[in-house]
C-alpha cells in the first residue's frame, strides 16, 4: 500500500500539470486508465486468470460504474483546484468506508481503528481551515466557495461507496486481474462516452492522442503500478484500515506538488498532512 499510494501522489501531480497545460480533462481520463490496463497485461498473460470466485462479476461492475462517475468528478475537481488541495479530501472517505464496509462486507473495526480515523478528519478539517489563516470558521467558507473542493468531496464520498466493492472483486479473483479488467472497463467507458455526447472530444481525438501520448503513458504507468500495488494490499486487511492506509496518496500528493509544482501553502497543507497520517498510524499500529 506505502509503494502504491506515492505512484498513485505522482499520478495526482503530473495529471494537475497536464490539466494546467490544457489537456481535455475526459481524454486524459479515459486513456490514461485503458493505457494503465494495458501495461497490466503482460503480467496477467505470464501468470494466468485466476479461479473466478462467485460474487467477482456483480462488484466489478458495481464498482466500474462507481469509479466511472467518481473519476470524472474527482479530475474535475483537481481541473479547478490545486492538486495538494484537492487529494487531501480523500480523507472523507474512511470515515465512511466503516459504513459501507460494515454494511457490504459486514467488517467492524475497533474502538482504536475508529479513533484513528476520526483523527484523520481533525487533520481534514485543518487544511480547509489552514486556507483562511486557520480561522476554523473558514472551512466551512471554503467548502461553499471553492467548486474544485465541493467536485473533491462528492468524489470522495463515491470511494466510500466503490471500495468495498474492490476488496469484493479482488478477493473473489486475483489484484492482476481485477485491476486489468477495472482500468480498462473504466477508461473504454469514459472514452465512449465522450465520444457519443461530445462533438469536440471526436474531432480533436487523434490529434490529442499525437500531441500529449508521452504524458498519457507516464500516467498510465502510475495508474496500472499504483492501481496493481493498493489493489493486492485489499487481501491483507479490513477495508476500512486499508481505505485509512491508502489516504497516503494524499500525503505523496501534497509533498510532490509543493516540489513539483510550485503550489502555494504547501507548508501548511503538510502540517494538516501531518495530523491525518498520525491517525492513520493509530488505525494501522492499534486498530
Amino acid at each position: 500500500m506505502v509503494a502504491g499510494t506515492f505512484f498513485l501522489g505522482a499520478q495526482d501531480v503530473f495529471q494537475r500539470k497536464y490539466l494546467r497545460d490544457g489537456i481535455n480533462q475526459q481524454f486524459l481520463l479515459g486513456i490514461a486508465w485503458i493505457a494503465g490496463g494495458a501495461m497490466l497485461l503482460p503480467a496477467l498473460f505470464y501468470y494466468g486468470t485466476p479461479k473466478i470466485m462467485p460474487g467477482f462479476w456483480s462488484a466489478l461492475l458495481v464498482t466500474a460504474a462507481l469509479n466511472v462517475i467518481s473519476q470524472s468528478v474527482f479530475i474535475r475537481a483537481f481541473a479547478l483546484s490545486e492538486a495538494s488541495l484537492i487529494a487531501p479530501l480523500r480523507l472523507l472517505t474512511p470515515p465512511l468506508v466503516i459504513l459501507t464496509g460494515f454494511f457490504i462486507l459486514g467488517e467492524a473495526p475497533t474502538f482504536a481503528g475508529a479513533a484513528g480515523i476520526v483523527i484523520t478528519m481533525a487533520g481534514l478539517w485543518l487544511l480547509l481551515s489552514s486556507e483562511n489563516n486557520f480561522v476554523f470558521r473558514g472551512a466551512f467558507t471554503k467548502v461553499f466557495t471553492d467548486q474544485g473542493i465541493l467536485w473533491g468531496i462528492i468524489g470522495a464520498t463515491l470511494f466510500a461507496f466503490s471500495l468495498p466493492f474492490d476488496k469484493k472483486a479482488v478477493v473473489a479473483s486475483s489484484a492482476l486481474f481485477f485491476s486489468v479488467l477495472v482500468h480498462m472497463i473504466v477508461g473504454l467507458a469514459v472514452v465512449s462516452g465522450s465520444v457519443a455526447f461530445s462533438k469536440n472530444f471526436r474531432g480533436g481525438f487523434w490529434q490529442n492522442l499525437h500531441l500529449w501520448r508521452g504524458k498519457l503513458l507516464l500516467i498510465g504507468l502510475f495508474i496500472a503500478l499504483g492501481g496493481f500495488m493498493t489493489n493486492q494490499a485489499l487481501n491483507y486487511s479490513l477495508v476500512a484500515y486499508a481505505a485509512s492506509l491508502k489516504r497516503l496518496w494524499s500525503f505523496w500528493t501534497i509533498v510532490l506538488a509543493g516540489s513539483i509544482l510550485q503550489e502555494r501553502r504547501a507548508g501548511r497543507r503538510f502540517l494538516a498532512a501531518a495530523v491525518m497520517f498520525s491517525g492513520i498510524i493509530i488505525t494501522v499500529v492499534w486498530g
